[in-house]
């Protein structure tokens, strides 16, 4: 958790002052993040190819929606976000993935409507997007099981 948060947050400052989601933090966080996922985990018997199987069926989901974002918004995202939701992905494995993503997108919306309110933004002016990826996925890591579990507990 202490790497995540590390990365996350460099991901976070660095996206926030200067647009830029740089390769040289993301790709060894992959790495960093496919090594993590050949831990043993706690109660999973399969532990080897569950949690690697997990992790790149989430990186997988991560960057395939935001690849097909970026495409049809034709320049709206840039393809740092796609390679951070990959990472995210490969962090938080699947489900987790969708509910990061999904969280990420309403920080974000949230946020640009407050700016558009107090007049700092217009529709045309972009936000970086990384920053809200980057906060959403620690919030998952840290209590998304917990969230998501309540959640289908509703239904």
């Amino acid at each position: 958790m202490a790497f995540y948060a590390c990365l996350f947050i460099i991901i976070f400052v660095i996206d926030l002052e200067h647009g830029l989601i740089l390769n040289k933090v993301v790709y060894p966080g992959m790495v960093v993040a496919l090594l993590l996922a050949l831990l043993p985990q706690p109660g999973i018997t399969q532990w080897l190819v569950t949690g690697v199987a997990n992790a790149a069926l989430g990186g997988a989901i991560g960057f395939v929606i935001l690849f097909l974002i970026a495409i049809v918004s034709r320049g709206g995202m840039g393809w740092g976000d796609v390679k951070l939701a990959a990472l995210i992905g490969l962090a938080t494995g699947f489900p987790l993935v969708f509910f990061s993503l999904i969280m990420g997108a309403i920080l974000g919306g949230i946020v640009a409507v407050a700016l558009m309110i107090a007049k700092k933004k217009t529709r045309r002016e972009t936000i970086p997007f990384g920053p809200f990826l980057a906060l959403a996925a620690m919030i998952t890591l840290l209590w998304g099981s917990n969230i998501l579990s309540w959640y289908l507990g509703l239904m």
